[in-house]
């Protein structure tokens, strides 16, 4: 053994034992400020140890003869990487810097200095690291933005720029994917975008991104997608900025985008002599490790050099090679930058960071179609990261699509009523959380503009075709009506009509297009419980009650009403639905919380709708002509849910939608008494069309009525036991007549009248129909079981009332000729035959008729308990 090699040995054991006991102070120092204990340890302390691990580390790096920044991006050569240095903890010190940066927050003073000693020693320790920790090593570094101060953000993101982003994102795979380290740029971003403020930082770290990786626009509509509210306000911001425009005409860029990176402070010379320091602006790069060390004792590799620098190593090192920065963007043009383009259209398409910038002063250079073409084609220009304007989201791999459809809803979302208190909010969050996270002081307004970067990516990139999964575009649509509702409500100044501008002209088409290729999707979103996937924003966040969600429904459907998005068609199709849910799952105690809003919808003078009367009531017309009393059963039940809270409807449809529902009823009845006096077969009258197209609304037959919903008890059920025509009829009737009267009552129709006005030659003409429609007084009922028991005798009774009660309404109370009394006079052989019954017997049926009177109905009458309540009390 050699005295050279036994000293070498000697000095190996000697670092490695100072390395072993430096690691023991931190983790003490760790110990120490995690519990606690006093006297804590100040950041100067714990930065002199911290310096001592990155001068080791260069002085080991400095004596490998391989080129370790080059082997580092194959992750075939880590072996042989790893074998070139000394056997010291290098994973340790990885852990312990981790560990460190944990309890940050608990250094009182030196953390400015601690925080700069960090970031440089993760530098340093990066050529050293093996495969895992070389791709946790951009989030550990980026994640220490959440504990340094503001005043080392610049140091963060310059050695996120230009000292690990550079050598762990563009290491290869051995699967052609994407390595580790790239899958966690979007969460990079969104700490970035997060935590720092200033528009520069954002605009270095992306460009930075963009320089050295493909579909960075993927890693931005995952933060758009999934990251908080600052962070996705920034990441849309700058994927329109950056990203050539994908339809000029959406949008006016111009008017929209400023120029982000005013602020932004270049990156100087790191030589340690250089005649201009802290002025002059780094232009080259060199690689070699040795002479990095060489000029810049205290800066891990690469070394950054000025112009005057970079030819003065060269003089005295003229094998060494340096490489051409690439310099940030000066503006973002909208046209080629090509000078010699000789295209018509001159929109540019696509953007190239790699040699094609040699062309545009090492800046990123942007092409048209043309330009593009002719630069990135199958014989040049395959291997140059080129970033294209998006494309249509179906045209995505599946992960994409995933993150487009998640940001047009995170942004959409983002939208918040006005009423909302966000300073009081942010107080409440600044004292639940106990880090260094900054406020989400988002302004009520630029909330509601982010709302257009959604739009702009729905309209303009998620047009739906034929193979669009029917889940997606209902989670869209649901969410897109969502923002009409939310940004229905009034602001002031540019805001409303900015907005109102967009919907008026690119959203309502979109819509109209959808309707018009997806009429199924479109009419399932507009629906009281539309499907599972269409659940989103607003009360489908929250678990409320099934009064609160219809409530909600509701208005987003009048907020769709004045863009003219709501068809005659698509109303008769929707509004059944919503009148059966409202009488099925609103208990009658609240069912004045839906009077406001049903009033908007439905009162003529009220209404936004631009249908008269007629065609506002069609959906509940149209449910008594030719149709079986069941679903004519179900509309009155509609019409008294609406007269009970004093919505006024027409008397005029009222009657000409009961003439048509008993009109068909009385033909029924003619068939059956016709069937009756069938002779050998023949039947004297043809049976009329009674049944059309038109059956009961059966809403949500899966029995999942609103999901998130907080009521215990299950919708009350309105089934009875009548199962004939005639005693389906007659419970029509009953209906008929209670919700005449109430309508009458509400619109002060002047009662005793006589019988010569309109109205009441229209009650007149009902009844007639009545008395024979329902078979009422026809003698053909004969009750099978006791008195008190028979449900059609006790609808026959209050037929009957109902209708003296309405006759009572419009006679006169002084006739000029009463009525003549009816005849006392019997014949005498019929008065030999009648004898009074024994008292006993009278008192039999007074008390039957008592109960009679004074049992529960089996009808339905509904929650109305208007006259027909009335009548049952008395």
């Amino acid at each position: 053994m050699t005295g050279s090699f036994r000293v070498q040995l000697i000095n190996m054991g000697t670092r490695a034992a100072a390395f072993q006991a430096k690691l023991r102070s931190l983790h003490d120092f760790h110990l120490r400020l995690l519990h606690n204990v006093v006297p804590t340890p100040s950041g100067i302390d714990i930065a002199n140890t911290i310096k001592y691990f990155s001068q080791t580390l260069l002085t080991v790096l400095k004596d490998v003869p391989c080129s370790p920044l080059e082997m580092i991006k194959d992750p075939n050569l880590d072996q042989a990487r790893m074998s070139s240095y000394p056997n010291l903890e290098y994973q340790n010190l990885y852990n312990a810097l981790g560990m460190l940066l944990d309890v940050a927050p608990n250094i009182q003073n030196g953390l400015i200095v601690f925080g700069k000693v960090v970031l440089q020693c993760l530098a340093c320790i990066l050529p050293f690291l093996d495969r895992d920790l070389i791709d946790n090593l951009p989030y550990l570094t980026a994640s220490s933005i959440s504990v340094l101060p503001p005043s080392l953000h610049q140091d963060i993101i310059n050695y996120l720029c230009y000292y690990i982003l550079p050598f762990t994102i563009t290491r290869q795979s051995n699967d052609d994917q994407e390595c580790h380290a790239c899958q966690s740029v979007s969460a990079v971003i969104m700490l970035v975008f997060q935590y720092s403020n200033n528009p520069a930082h954002h605009c270095q770290l992306l460009e930075c991104l963009m320089t050295l990786k493909h579909n960075v626009a993927k890693d931005l509509l995952c933060v758009i997608a999934y990251g908080t509210s600052l962070s996705r306000s920034s990441a849309a911001k700058l994927l329109f900025y950056y990203w050539p425009a994908f339809n000029a005409n959406l949008f006016d860029r111009k008017g929209l985008l400023c120029k982000f990176t005013n602020d932004l402070i270049q990156f100087v010379c790191q030589k340690d002599s250089c005649p201009n320091a802290g002025n002059a602006e780094a232009v080259k790069v060199c690689y070699n490790h040795r002479i990095s060390i060489m000029y810049a004792s205290d800066s891990p590799p690469p070394l950054y050099l000025c112009i005057e620098c970079a030819n003065e190593i060269h003089k005295e090192h003229q094998d060494v090679t340096f490489g051409d920065m690439l310099h940030p963007m000066q503006q973002v043009s909208m046209i080629c930058e090509n000078k010699n383009c000789r295209s018509t259209n001159k929109a540019a398409v696509s953007i190239c960071f790699s040699e094609c910038s040699s062309f545009n002063g090492n800046h990123p250079i942007r092409y048209c179609t043309q330009c593009h073409g002719n630069r990135h084609n199958s014989r040049r220009g395959g291997d140059h990261i080129v970033h294209r304007s998006l494309p249509p989201t179906w045209q995505m791999d599946s992960e994409m699509q995933t993150y487009m459809v998640e940001a047009v809803i995170s942004l959409l979302r983002e939208a918040k009523p006005p009423n909302l208190d966000f300073a009081k909010e942010s107080s409440n969050e600044s004292k639940s959380n106990m880090g260094n996270v900054p406020q989400d002081n988002i302004s009520l307004d630029e909330r509601q503009m982010l709302g257009r970067y959604g739009i702009w990516l729905l309209v303009g990139r998620c047009t739906p075709t034929q193979d669009t999964p029917v889940e997606i575009l209902g989670r869209m649509l649901g969410m897109l009506f969502y923002w009409f509702h939310i940004t229905a409500y009034s602001f002031d100044g540019q805001v409303e009509s900015t907005l109102e501008k967009l919907k008026i002209e690119h959203v309502c088409g979109w819509l109209r297009d959808i309707c018009n290729s997806h009429y199924k999707e479109f009419i399932s979103c507009l629906l009281p419980h539309p499907p599972e996937h269409s659940r989103v924003g607003g009360h489908w966040d929250t678990l409320d009650s099934r009064t609160s969600h219809l409530k909600e429904g509701l208005q987003r459907l009048i907020c769709l009403v004045p863009y003219e998005v709501i068809t005659q068609e698509i109303w008769d199709i929707v509004m059944p639905h919503w009148m059966e849910a409202i009488t099925n799952d609103v208990p009658e105690k609240e069912l004045n919380e839906l009077k406001i809003v049903l009033s908007k919808i439905l009162d003529p003078e009220m209404s936004p709708l631009g249908f008269d009367a007629k065609a506002m009531y069609h959906f509940v017309s149209i449910r008594f002509q030719k149709t079986t009393a069941t679903v004519q059963q179900q509309a009155l039940n509609w019409l008294q849910i609406l007269t009970k809270l004093e919505i006024l409807i027409p008397l005029q449809q009222l009657f000409i939608m009961f003439g048509d529902g008993v009109r068909i009823m009385k033909q029924g009845l003619q068939i059956d008494l016709t069937k009756d006096n069938k002779i050998e077969g023949k039947i004297y009258l043809k049976e009329p069309q009674r049944r059309s197209s038109i059956s009961p609304v059966v809403e949500d037959e899966s029995g999942n009525t609103s999901g998130n919903l907080s009521d215990d008890e299950a919708p009350t059920s309105r089934n009875t036991q009548f199962t004939t025509d005639a005693e389906h009829n007659l419970t029509c009737c009953i209906l008929m007549l209670d919700i005449l009267l109430k309508q009458m009552e509400l619109q002060d129709i002047e009662q005793h009248m006589g019988i010569n006005t309109t109205v009441c030659e229209n009650v007149c003409r009902l009844l007639k129909c009545m008395v024979t429609a329902a078979k009422v007084g026809m003698g053909s009922h004969t009750c099978s079981l006791k008195v008190s028991e028979c449900g059609y005798c006790e609808a026959s009774v209050m037929w009957h009332q109902l209708s003296t009660k309405l006759v009572q309404f419009m006679a006169p109370q002084n006739p000029v000729r009463p009525p003549d009394l009816p005849l006392e006079d019997t014949f005498d052989d019929e008065k030999s035959v009648r004898k009074s019954p024994p008292e006993s017997e009278k008192d039999s049926k007074n008390r039957e008729m008592s109960s009679l009177l004074s049992a529960p109905l089996p009808i339905p009458l509904g929650p109305l308990g208007g006259f027909a309540g009335k009548i049952i009390e008395n």
